[in-house]
């Protein structure tokens, strides 16, 4: 449970950014552009969550405490969550104004946003990917960006890492380097957690 805070604040941070357009305004200023540019609000938005473990439902729980509107999951595993509405994916990809994934890989290698579910989201929304790389096709993300039928997107997993690919062309994506974990006392619960599951199994031996 060590990193499931941490993503899950990592996510909200980057639905802010994406909102409200801080990384696009901060290279405008250091490349000396006085630009203030009209962002949007989280208040009210509705927002789509994929894969409700603990990670999605930690999302959500922040997400509804900082004014998110109607929040939805789909889950494969059909989780129960008080506060929040399981849809089929097909439905909360047309429904949300946000989606953010928190799934494990799939293991077949396909992803589970493609074309065919971009096609499906509104015009002008966003999507942020902090689970695994390939569970969005970047190819399909980069083409929905391009065309504008996405408004932005984060990213913290690539298919290949480190990430060189075109995403890193556009000015309406944040991309980060695998970081979701990365926070000092995240690490430490981690560290300390993995030396508590050892020494557990030492003793049960």
């Amino acid at each position: 449970d060590g990193p499931t805070l941490a993503v899950a604040e990592l996510t909200v941070g980057l639905i802010l950014n994406l909102l409200r357009r801080i990384n696009e305004m901060d290279s405008a200023l250091r490349a000396g552009k006085w630009t203030k540019v009209t962002g949007n609000l989280l208040a009210g938005k509705k927002v789509g969550i994929i894969g409700f473990g603990r990670i999605g439902q930690k999302t959500a729980q922040l997400l509804a405490g900082l004014g998110a509107g109607k929040i939805m999951y789909y889950d494969a595993r059909e989780k129960f969550c008080a506060g929040a509405k399981g849809k089929s994916l097909e439905d909360l990809l047309k429904d949300a104004d946000i989606v953010t994934l928190h799934v494990p890989s799939n293991g077949n290698n396909e992803p589970l946003i493609g074309e065919k579910e971009f096609s499906l989201m509104k015009k002008g929304s966003w999507i942020v990917n902090v689970s695994r790389g390939g569970v969005v096709d970047e190819t399909a993300l980069y083409n929905s960006l391009k065309k504008g039928n996405l408004s932005g997107a984060a990213v913290d997993v690539f298919e290949n890492e480190p990430y060189s690919g075109p995403l890193k062309k556009l000015n309406n994506v944040v991309l980060t380097p695998h970081i979701g974990s990365y926070a000092a006392e995240a690490r430490i619960k981690m560290e300390t957690d993995a030396v508590k599951n050892l020494l557990k199994a030492l003793e049960e031996k």
